[in-house]
Order: C-alpha cells, then sequence, then structure tokens
C-alpha cells in the first residue's frame, strides 16, 4: 500500500472524529494529529514500548481496499470514560460504548477515503484489547512495521490527554484471541485476584469533579521502560477557538490562551500535566525550571 494512502488513512481518523464522535458522545471531542511517524525493524521495540502506556486498545481489520490492521489507543481512564459517555446496550463484549463509537469514525473515515481509493476501503468488527493482561499482545498483532500518529484528545472539560494511532499493513488479529466479557466476569475476578496477587498493579482511586474513578497504578516493571525516550510538551495555554476563525488565521493574527503572563507554565509527559514551571532561556534556548512537581510514584503513575 503506498505512502499516500498511510497517510490520507491517519489524516482521515481525526477528521471523522470531530465531525461524529460529539454526537455519539454528548459533550464537544476534538482530535488533532500531532505527529506522525513510521517505525520498522529495530525500532519497533522501543515503538512498542511507548505505545504499551496506552493501556486501552481498539483493534480493526481493513477487510478490502487495504490490507492490515488499525489499532487506536486510549489511557484507561479516558477508555472508561468514552465507554460511559457513549451509553450502548452490553453485547457480551467489553467497552460497547467506545467500540461503537470508533466504529463510527471509521465509517465516516471510510467515506473520506473511498473519494479517492482505487478501491472500496472497508473496515471489520472493533475488538476491545486489554493491554495490561499480555505485555505481548500489541507486538503479536502488529508485526515488523506500523505507521504511528499520534494526537492530542479532548472530551468535554474533563479530558485533556493524548492518544495514538497505529497503522500496521501486515498486522494481524489471528494471533490475538478476543476478549469477552460474560456475566461471570464479575465473580471471576476476585478468585483470580486471589490466585495471583502479585500479577496485577493495585487500582487506585481518584475524584474528578465529584466522580470517583479508577486510576491504574504504576507497573511493577517500570524498570524495562527507563530508557524509553517519550515526548515532553511545554503548554503555556490553551483557548477554544470555532473552526471559522483557525480557517480564518494568518501571519500575525493573535490568539488569547488562559493563562496570565506570570502564570507557572505546564509541563505534559505523555500528554499528561507532570510539573509546571518558569520559563528561563540557556545559551539561547528555551527551557523550563521547574517549581512544582510531585513524588517519583505519583509521576510513574499519572505517566503510564
Amino acid at each position: 500500500m503506498s505512502d499516500s494512502f498511510q497517510k490520507q488513512l491517519i489524516a482521515a481518523i481525526p477528521s471523522s472524529w470531530n465531525h461524529n464522535a460529539s454526537a455519539l458522545l454528548g459533550v464537544p471531542s476534538t482530535l488533532s494529529l500531532l505527529a506522525a511517524k513510521e517505525v520498522s525493524g529495530d525500532g519497533m521495540s522501543g515503538a512498542l514500548a511507548v505505545a504499551m502506556t496506552w493501556s486501552a486498545a481498539f483493534a480493526v481489520p481493513i477487510i478490502s481496499g487495504a490490507t492490515g490492521v488499525l489499532i487506536c489507543l486510549f489511557k484507561s481512564e479516558e477508555c472508561e470514560e468514552i465507554d460511559r459517555l457513549v451509553k450502548q446496550p452490553t453485547d457480551g463484549l467489553l467497552r460497547p460504548g467506545g467500540r461503537s463509537l470508533i466504529n463510527s469514525v471509521l465509517q465516516g473515515a471510510a467515506t473520506v477515503l473511498n473519494a479517492t481509493a482505487p478501491a472500496p476501503i472497508s473496515f471489520g468488527n472493533v475488538d476491545y484489547i486489554d493491554l495490561t493482561i499480555d505485555e505481548t499482545r500489541l507486538g503479536s498483532i502488529v508485526g515488523n512495521s506500523a505507521h504511528i500518529g499520534t494526537f492530542s484528545l479532548t472530551v468535554g472539560t474533563d479530558i485533556m490527554s493524548q492518544a495514538l494511532l497505529l497503522y500496521a499493513p501486515e498486522g494481524s488479529l489471528e494471533t490475538a484471541p478476543k476478549q469477552t466479557a460474560t456475566r461471570n466476569t464479575q465473580a471471576e475476578a476476585p478468585a483470580q485476584k486471589e490466585q495471583t496477587p502479585q500479577s496485577q498493579p493495585q487500582p487506585q482511586t481518584t475524584r474528578r469533579n465529584g466522580t470517583q474513578r479508577r486510576v491504574e497504578a504504576a507497573p511493577r516493571n517500570i524498570e524495562r521502560l527507563l530508557d524509553v525516550e517519550l515526548d515532553v510538551i511545554v503548554r503555556f495555554g490553551i483557548t477554544n477557538v470555532p473552526l471559522r476563525d483557525v480557517v480564518r488565521m494568518g501571519v500575525g493574527t493573535m490568539v488569547e490562551l488562559n493563562r496570565a503572563v506570570d502564570e507557572p507554565v505546564e509541563l505534559l509527559v505523555n500528554g499528561r500535566p507532570l510539573a509546571r514551571g518558569e520559563v528561563v532561556v540557556v545559551d539561547g534556548y528555551y527551557g523550563v525550571r521547574i517549581t512544582e512537581i510531585g513524588p517519583s510514584s505519583d509521576r510513574a503513575a499519572a505517566i503510564l
């Protein structure tokens, strides 16, 4: 498959998300491309290690017009919120709301792609995969190469995070058995926990706007990921701008942010706020002197 298709595919997903997601979620939501790259060979191990920090995956085979698998990855907390907002009846499988949203987004993306594709593009069924269960699952699906898109994700006013998109032209779901939820899942979970008390990190809880949510604790084998490079973003502020104003932007346009000049800037790692600090200049380069940061254990839990 040509590079143009891969670029068009990664570009079509946020376009369809921004057109369809808000109606299903019931709150405004945007997905914006931050970076895209192709990874293969020796670079795959590092890329997969980073991708594993997104623990919730929706995998979809491309069944016509192209080959491979498309994988949309979210953080567990964001995935739970999406599934809660997209109210769907239980169908015996995990994350019905999230799967419904991804299916709608892909249908819209297929419409965009088919306007120029030499053969009609269509996607198969959406499978939810909990990557915390087996660290090898993602690698077995993706194979030896992937095109990766990193996106900023907003859902309502509570979620400002990042999502990841992997397109694996040679990927396959045949080696990754589906995960299903049955009525016995809740009853089986405690027994499973007693048999392997150290197999999974204990979840923590946090509150946002008075709502209690589960946040997975940092994994015990974090040492395996310490050499993985992560994107660090300095955020001066954010604002909401209508699409009409974005289209009209040009050289000299002023964009007002929600942060005063004397307020500290935010340091984001993997899309999560990690610290705050003040902007400095070092040898002609901008830098940030950290003034506020939490304990290392809290930082690891926040990033992963």
